[in-house]
């Protein structure tokens, strides 16, 4: 059982941002039974991965935890059962990062059910001053890795006959794109188009590959920097919802594209964006003082 009542409005409370329901808790209950499965779940180090690493072993299934950062995966696996979690530092962006990580799934549990791809970089510059050098390291991670996995986890799939969830990463930006993302945004557009296909060749074999594309969710570092707290003091109000979404928002819709409930899904981008992505929470009283329709309205002659 998750409770979201209280933790999800932290970052809202740091902006004194009235946010609905603020007297109350608000319970959410997916429940999912992982019992039996093993998953991968990359970038696992801190975040959506960290949370989503805690649910899919507080679930029943086995699980392989990868990250680059050795000190924050050996903190997000603290407390968790460690017959079910196997913490292996690697780099998914080589084929021989995204091969040991595999390969460590199937020579310890037996199988691979589900491929979590979670590990991205997301640096922010100018256009006018973007380096060739960090582009390329952020397409490494975000696609290449993305890529290196999905193969990777598929062929295992394969091997074990039984199918499997593939599950890539996204965000809201890269469709609306935003200032100094230019690598970032447009890594995780090839993301989206590289799922689309992905889940058309490995349907014949039951592995269904779905994306999640994040909104604004509260993993920003605290205290906030100085500049990321002024934007952040304007995005936020004006969301539809009002305010920044949880990290377990997140888990909860991945754990339901590994489940079996989303056995007709494939090839499809979850947007987990608190409305972001459609436009922006209305303000003031809505009305219409536009004379040229009062004949539709009947405030004028027909």
């Amino acid at each position: 059982m998750i409770h979201i009542g209280e933790g999800r409005r932290t970052l809202a409370r740091a902006f004194h941002l009235a946010v609905p329901g603020a007297n109350e808790r608000m319970p959410m209950n997916p429940r999912f039974d992982f019992s039996g499965r093993t998953a991968i779940v990359t970038g696992a180090a801190r975040g959506i991965g960290s949370v989503m690493l805690h649910r899919f072993v507080e679930s029943g299934a086995g699980v392989v935890a990868a990250d680059r950062d050795t000190t924050g995966l050996a903190e997000s696996c603290t407390g968790l059962d460690e017959t079910r979690v196997i913490a292996l530092t690697a780099d998914v962006s080589t084929p021989e990062g995204a091969a040991r990580i595999v390969a460590a799934a199937v020579d310890h549990f037996g199988r691979l059910d589900i491929c979590v791809n979670n590990a991205a970089v997301a640096p922010h510059a100018a256009l006018l001053e973007e380096r060739v050098e960090v582009w390329d390291l952020v397409y490494a991670v975000n696609c290449r890795g993305t890529f290196l996995m999905t193969q990777a986890a598929a062929r295992a799939m394969i091997a074990g006959g039984a199918g499997g969830r593939i599950v890539n990463f996204s965000s809201g930006v890269s469709g609306t794109g935003s200032p100094g993302a230019a690598a970032y945004a447009s890594s995780r557009a090839a993301v989206e188009s590289f799922t689309r296909v992905a889940a058309i060749e490995l349907a014949p074999h039951d592995i269904l590959v779905n994306a999640v594309s994040p909104g604004l969710i509260d993993t920003q570092p605290k205290p906030l920097p100085p500049v990321m707290a002024e934007r952040l003091g304007r995005r936020i109000p004006s969301l539809p919802l009002a305010r920044p979404g949880e990290p377990e928002e997140v888990a909860s819709v991945v754990l339901f594209l590994a489940s079996d409930l989303s056995s007709y899904v494939t090839g499809a981008v979850w947007n987990v964006d608190g409305g972001a992505g459609i436009g922006s929470r209305p303000t003031g009283q809505i009305i219409d003082d536009d004379p040229r329709y009062d004949w539709v309205t009947g405030k004028g002659p027909a």
